[in-house]
């Protein structure tokens, strides 16, 4: 817990736990995704959630129900009163055990807004957002349309940046500065001060491939908030919060190692296929080559596991982006004879993999293969057919691009529902809303809402100074759709990095199944020495 100044309440919501667990069981009548409103409010059961995986089904590309989630979350609780002048649900403070420090007022916050929207006012506070785009060696458009996706709910119905939805007292519009950039060192530079010459509050940075953007920002004084962290600038710089779930390579490939060293029995060999670009080289090195090391004794580090899987060898095959013709790469992956294959890149240059191995005879029952949840892609998997039936990934946790009718935990049920009928209402074209980049977009934003609202209702002033501090007090903060925040918690030399935890699904040829809930490989590498090359 950290010693910054919390806006709690007194009062707690009386949740029907057992008749909103039987509504949400039996569904909903009509097509609205969250089959009823007080499923969506229900209190979580404090015994440990069942192992058996609800339904996640993958959403429809049809925009979803425009009917407010949880919007009679205040029915079931008007006799425990508001917390404010605006009349809106009371604050169920004991959510903040389950999904973080304030989980409650925002659960409060987003249904009050469904019955009350707020729109922001006054002069827009500029926020930059550097983004890859239109270059084959990465391009991700699915993260900027998010952001502004986001934006426009947040200005439309949230009340805008420190907006005070308890008490009806809006805060100022958010004006998104999108800055596209090719993949070169040189043009991440020009997006940089492209963004800083338009005096920005703060500045995302989606995914880079350089981290040489990020001294740019902190250096004109603008915090810097990566969502996809990937190079070692991402990981380990003074002032740059890297909030994306799973910590971007450092969670999500040292959890796709813990995953494929535990999952499987008798795992012996690994075959890493990896994207043989400027991060990528960073990723495979440190974050999975060497805690693969680190399993197999070779090399040292204080994990509990480090040394249990003597003997153990792995391959790592590069790939470059958008290669057309993977034979030789493939060859040398099954040649191998592995007894797991693990990759990450780009959604396109995944399901050229897949393609390509299916072609050489490889199928997931043969061979389990576990992805990163940036390869998923709904339309892709589909199109693959068997051939993805069966693949694992390992992503940030979060339920946002699941089927809401589907979700049994109430609060996932609701952030849900929220992305998908939100990010549809304002401008998320179907395929770019079931993308991992598109929710990541959609988090990145709401996520400077969060702690925006937070300094405003604890008495603070928002400024870039007090944004900044907020992030790097974080210690458990509820999170949109991902696990809590926590950078004042980052493991050394990864001092950057605010949230670790990933889960594990598995595609069953329509819908995603979890498999793992909220794990970590961080340990793997903490405390061990950098290694960003052969």
């Amino acid at each position: 817990m950290t010693s910054r100044t919390r806006w709690r309440v007194r009062t707690r919501i009386a949740f029907v736990a057992t008749a909103a667990l039987a509504l949400a069981a039996c569904g909903s009548d009509d097509d609205t995704p969250s089959g009823s409103a007080a499923a969506t409010t229900a209190a979580p059961s404090s015994e440990a959630p069942s192992t058996e995986a609800p339904s996640t089904e993958a959403p429809s590309t049809e925009a979803p129900s425009t009917e407010a989630p949880g919007s009679s979350v205040a029915d079931t609780t008007a006799s425990s009163g508001s917390t404010g002048s605006a009349g809106c649900p009371a604050i169920d403070s004991s959510l903040d055990d389950k999904y973080g420090q304030d989980a409650g007022r925002f659960i409060s916050d987003i249904n009050c807004s469904m019955d009350h929207p707020l729109k922001a006012e006054g002069d827009p506070i500029v926020v930059g957002f550097e983004n890859p785009e239109g270059d084959p060696n990465g391009s991700f458009p699915e993260y900027s349309v998010a952001a502004q996706a986001a934006v426009d709910y947040i200005n439309s119905e949230l009340g805008g940046l420190g907006a005070d939805i308890q008490n009806g007292v809006p805060g100022r519009p958010i004006q998104l500065e999108v800055c596209k950039s090719a993949i070169s060192p040189d043009d991440s530079q020009r997006c940089a001060n492209e963004i800083i010459s338009k005096d920005p509050f703060v500045a995302f940075s989606s995914i880079n491939f350089f981290g040489n953007n990020l001294s740019i920002f902190t250096g004109a004084g603008v915090p810097a908030i990566v969502i996809t962290p990937v190079t070692i600038a991402d990981f380990t710089s003074e002032g740059v919060y890297s909030i994306g779930g799973g910590g971007g390579c450092l969670g999500v490939h040292t959890g796709m190692v813990e995953f494929a060293t535990s999952e499987f029995k008798d795992v012996k060999k690994v075959s890493v296929p990896w994207a043989d670009t400027a991060p990528g080289v960073v990723c495979y090195y440190d974050l999975e080559s060497k805690p693969l090391d680190v399993l197999a004794g070779t090399v040292e580090g204080s994990a509990e596991r480090a040394g249990s899987m003597p003997g153990l060898e792995h391959i790592g095959v590069p790939i470059k982006p958008a290669t057309p013709d993977l034979t030789s790469q493939v060859s040398q992956i099954l040649g191998y004879d592995p007894d797991v294959i693990m990759f990450s890149a780009q959604g396109a240059d995944c399901w050229n993999l897949v393609g390509a191995l299916g072609a050489a005879g490889w199928t997931p029952d043969q061979t389990p293969l576990v992805l990163s949840g940036a390869c998923i892609d709904f339309d892709a998997m589909k199109e693959a057919g068997d051939l993805a039936k069966g693949i694992y990934f390992v992503g940030s946790s979060g339920a946002l691009l699941n089927d809401p009718s589907t979700i049994e935990d109430p609060v996932d049920q609701l952030e849900a529902t929220v992305y998908q009928q939100k990010g549809a209402e304002y401008g998320l074209d179907p395929a770019n809303l079931q993308k991992g980049f598109g929710t990541a977009g959609f988090i990145g934003m709401m996520s400077l809402w969060e702690q925006g609202s937070e300094i405003v209702v604890s008495g603070g002033e928002l400024t870039a100074d007090s944004i900044k501090q907020s992030y790097a007090d974080t210690d458990g903060d509820h999170l949109f759709g991902s696990t809590p925040l926590s950078c004042s918690t980052a493991p050394k030399p990864y001092i950057a990095v605010c949230n670790g935890e990933v889960s594990a699904t598995q595609w069953d040829g329509t819908q995603l199944v979890p498999v793992r809930e909220r794990f970590s490989g961080v340990d793997l590498v903490a405390g061990t020495e950098l290694k960003p090359g052969p």
